[in-house]
């Protein structure tokens, strides 16, 4: 399902690089884990080196290294370390916009409606070998006016 949104959100892809297409995949293969909540998965997703903003974590700052990353995920998203755990999420992202720069690309879009509120996502991926890994996640938040 997100693999079908991505390919129709991100017209641009059609007829493009094969790295467009592998960024592409990177990104719906670390949305379809975290919308499983997939641990090994999602956590294979980032670089060792990754940073993170995310509006959610308390204190706000920066997220630096995968093992603060894990840790602050597990935290915040204990359904990751739930073997039993059958929630799901939807995360259904919108307006995907890829930009690539040689062997980094940039992959950003929006969740939710932008009425009542609106997400913006950006990852930073770096590849290596033959795998593109996600090495900054951005993530804002904003509420409709008066919220």
């Amino acid at each position: 399902m997100v693999l079908f949104i991505l390919i129709y959100s991100c017209p641009k892809l059609s007829g493009q690089s094969k790295d467009s297409v592998n960024v592409m995949r990177a990104t719906e293969k670390f949305l379809f884990a975290f919308n499983n909540f997939n641990w090994s998965q999602f956590r294979q997703s980032f670089d060792s080196s990754a940073t993170i903003f995310y509006p959610e974590w308390k204190p706000a700052g920066r997220i630096a290294g995968k093992v603060e990353i894990e840790k602050t995920w597990l935290e915040l998203f204990p359904e990751f370390a739930d073997s039993a755990n059958t929630a799901k999420m939807n995360v259904t992202p919108r307006d995907v916009f890829i930009q690539l720069y040689g062997e980094t690309a940039i992959v950003s879009f929006h969740l939710g409606d932008g009425k009542a509120w609106l997400s913006r996502r950006t990852l930073v991926m770096l590849k290596r070998k033959d795998d593109w890994k996600i090495v900054h996640l951005h993530a804002s938040f904003m509420t409709a006016k008066g919220n």
